[in-house]
């Protein structure tokens, strides 16, 4: 099975990823993780070009990004992937869809995960992470024991440079200008479905698991 996750940021993508993955055993498909993979274990023969679009903070180009994506399907061909918050514009869906099309492979399900725009917001100012082991709390969807505090490491959690209303604003705005067309794009081939991420955090995830159960028992 292949299912693809997206939705702005702070509607909890990536926790969710990872809740599916353990339960589904999936194995996830994360661009910005493969990137970094493919740099640090020198994967590809394009690796300082890789590097100096990193380096940059610049897209990189879409025959690199065909390439991971197509050796990472070869790869996986017979898992079940999760691919969590890629695409993100139309073009890299057109690149997902040639590269599982070329392997006879398809995508089932393209679930996007929705949220008002004040409580993105919302959550996202709330959201810190520990310094220490990376775990991201949130104060309204998943805080710690401890208010401020680390539940593993017992140390003061820190809030993201950009976990700022204005830069998240601009974050919005480009997610609507970049992904919204993904709706249109996977609507039109039957596998979209929109999950309501307003709840708490195992709301979310019995909802997202009900959509694929469901289609699995009626494959």
């Amino acid at each position: 099975m292949r299912i693809l996750l997206f939705g702005p940021p702070g509607v909890g993508k990536g926790t969710q990823a990872d809740l599916l993955s353990k339960k589904y055993n999936f194995i996830k498909f994360s661009m910005g993780d493969i990137l970094r993979e493919t740099v640090s274990k020198k994967r590809s023969s394009n690796i300082e070009e890789i590097e100096r679009f990193l380096k940059r903070g610049e897209l990189v180009p879409d025959e690199i990004v065909f390439d991971l994506v197509e050796n990472f399907l070869i790869k996986n061909r017979n898992s079940n992937i999760l691919f969590d918050g890629f695409p993100r514009n139309l073009n890299q869906a057109h690149i997902l869809n040639k590269s599982l099309v070329h392997l006879g492979l398809s995508l089932e399900l393209a679930l996007e995960l929705h949220l008002d725009e004040e409580e993105i917001i919302k959550r996202l100012i709330n959201r810190r992470s520990c310094p220490k082991c990376g775990r991201i709390y949130n104060f309204i969807t998943d805080p710690p024991k401890s208010n401020g505090v680390c539940d593993q490491c017992n140390i003061e959690l820190v809030k993201r440079a950009d976990d700022d209303e204005q830069i998240i604003r601009k974050r919005l705005h480009v997610y609507e200008k970049q992904t919204r067309a993904l709706v249109d794009y996977y609507k039109s081939s039957s596998i979209y479905c929109q999950v309501d991420a307003s709840g708490m955090q195992n709301e979310v995830f019995e909802n997202i698991s009900k959509i694929i159960d469901a289609y699995t028992n009626k494959r």
